[in-house]
């Protein structure tokens, strides 16, 4: 496991969940960090026009109700879950709280 000191800011780093978080802060950290991989954001937005695509609402009271589909996420905070991100300060800080469920390497 690379030390997050050695990292330096903009450069590339490939993260990877060892270990199930004990806590939901630090599952939704993971998740929020794992977003941010090109790949996930491309399915994200995939995913979005299709949201956009299925919308389908009622009328009611002479508004529009409903028909929004629920939103999939597909990245979880399970041991397994890779994603390559850019090494920023929000992630370079949050890294050494993560030091338990994440291992940290150079991409």
């Amino acid at each position: 496991m690379a030390e997050t000191k050695n990292i330096a800011l903009g450069s590339k780093i490939k993260l990877t969940v060892v270990k199930t978080p004990t806590n939901a802060a630090a599952a939704k950290t993971i998740v929020r960090l794992l977003w941010k991989d090109p790949v996930a954001k491309e399915h994200d937005r995939r995913l979005t026009k299709l949201r956009e695509r299925d919308y389908n609402p009622d009328r009611r009271g002479g508004r529009l109700y409903g028909g929004r589909v629920v939103k999939q996420n597909p990245v979880k905070a399970v041991p397994g879950s890779t994603g390559t991100i850019t090494a920023t300060a929000d992630v370079l800080a949050a890294l050494p709280k993560l030091a338990r469920f994440v291992q940290v390497a150079k991409a």
